[in-house]
């Protein structure tokens, strides 16, 4: 029988050192064990509080070619994290320009993201 949760911390791993690797100026103090989808929150939401104050930067542009690096991948897991852990809270950010937010996207994910419109009347 597989063992789902070490298939989670595989995926969460990845992630991480993905993210770490791609976007070196990222760094999460927390200790998150709460999973990969509050980790991904987390960074979210650091890339929010870094577009408001700026229009771009290093930060800004590895971020979405991280964000558009794991949109690209198969894996049903992580297009849910991508999905659900950044793209929905990009969206329903009051702050951000979604127009803005969408020229950064590979076309995949911007598909995505406009789906959300379906479900959110911000």
């Amino acid at each position: 029988m597989y063992n789902f949760k070490e298939l989670d911390n595989i995926i969460s791993k990845m992630i991480k050192d993905k993210l770490y690797e791609m976007v070196p100026e990222y760094s999460n103090e927390k200790n998150n064990e709460d999973g990969i989808y509050f980790f991904m929150n987390e960074f979210t939401l650091s890339l929010i509080d870094e577009i408001e104050q700026s229009q771009s930067n290093k930060f800004i542009d590895n971020s979405f070619k991280f964000i558009n690096h794991l949109g690209e991948s198969n894996n049903l897991e992580i297009l849910n994290i991508v999905k659900v852990g950044v793209l929905e809270i990009l969206y329903t950010s009051e702050n951000l320009k979604r127009q803005k937010i969408e020229k950064l996207l590979s076309e995949k994910l911007k598909l995505i993201f406009r789906d959300f419109s379906k479900h959110y009347y911000l």
